[in-house]
C-alpha cells in the first residue's frame, strides 16, 4: 500500500523547503492537503514527484497539467497572499491548487473550462469538507467576473500575455500571478494593478507549457 503521508512530508521537506519557501501557513497547506485525492487522470506513482503533473491518462486532458508543488508554493509566497484576501484560481483542473489556496486566503473561486473537471473538482473539495471554494465552468481566457473584484488571480501555466478581461477582474492594488514566456524562457511574474495600468515584476526563471493555446500570442504571419 502506498504511503502517501510519508510522500507528502518528503515533498515539503525535500522539494518545497529547499526552494526557499519558509512561510509556515504555506508549508502547512502543502503538508495537510492530500494531493493524491486530486490525482484523477495522473499516474499514481508521479503524484508526489517534483515534476509537472500532466493529466495524461485521459486524451482530451493530456495537455493540461499541474505546476510542480515547489514552484506553486514559491509563487504563493512571493505573491504574499493574505488570510483576508479573495483569490481567483484560473485552470484549477481537479481542484488541488484551489484547495491549497483555501488554506491561505479567505475565499477561492476556481475556474475550469471542462465540465467534467468542474464536477470532479467539486466532488474532491466536498470530500475534504472545504467550504470556502466555489468552482465555476467557463473559458479560462475570460476569467470569472463577479460583483467584487479579486485581490489576486493565479493563472496556472505560461502565458504570452494576460487577456484584458482578467486584468479587469483584479482590484486596484491587486495582482495577477503567472509565468510569462519571453521566447523560450519563462519567468514567474506578478502584474500589479495601479489604476488602468498593470506593472510587470519579474521573479525567478521557470519554463513550463502554456496553460492553454488561448494564452499564446497569435502569429502575425498566421494564415
Amino acid at each position: 500500500m502506498t504511503d502517501f503521508n510519508s510522500m507528502r512530508v518528503n515533498m515539503v521537506n525535500n522539494q518545497i523547503k529547499p526552494f526557499a519557501v519558509t512561510n509556515p501557513v504555506i508549508l502547512d497547506a502543502f503538508a495537510t492537503i492530500p494531493r493524491e485525492n486530486f490525482g484523477q487522470f495522473i499516474i499514481e506513482s508521479a503524484i508526489y514527484t517534483d515534476n509537472i503533473l500532466y493529466l495524461n491518462q485521459k486524451k482530451k486532458f493530456e495537455s493540461r497539467f499541474y505546476l510542480p508543488a515547489a514552484v506553486f508554493a514559491k509563487m504563493i509566497q512571493i505573491a504574499d497572499i493574505k488570510k483576508h484576501e479573495c483569490v481567483l484560481d484560473i485552470g484549477c483542473l481537479t481542484g488541488y491548487s484551489s484547495a491549497i489556496l483555501s488554506k491561505i486566503c479567505s475565499t477561492v473561486d476556481g475556474l475550469e473550462q471542462h465540465d467534467e473537471l468542474v464536477d470532479i473538482s467539486k466532488e474532491n473539495i466536498k470530500k475534504l469538507g472545504i467550504e470556502n471554494i466555489n468552482v465555476h465552468l467557463g473559458n479560462l481566457k475570460d476569467g470569472y467576473m463577479k460583483k467584487e473584484l479579486f485581490d489576486a488571480i493565479f493563472i496556472n501555466g505560461s502565458v504570452d500575455l494576460v487577456p484584458q478581461p482578467i486584468n479587469d477582474q483584479v482590484k486596484d492594488g491587486g495582482r495577477v500571478i503567472t509565468i510569462k514566456r519571453e521566447g523560450l524562457i519563462g519567468y514567474m511574474v506578478i502584474y500589479k494593478k495601479a489604476g488602468d495600468y498593470m506593472t510587470q515584476i519579474n521573479h525567478f526563471e521557470i519554463t513550463v507549457p502554456y496553460i492553454t493555446k488561448d494564452f499564446m500570442r497569435k502569429s502575425e504571419f498566421a494564415f
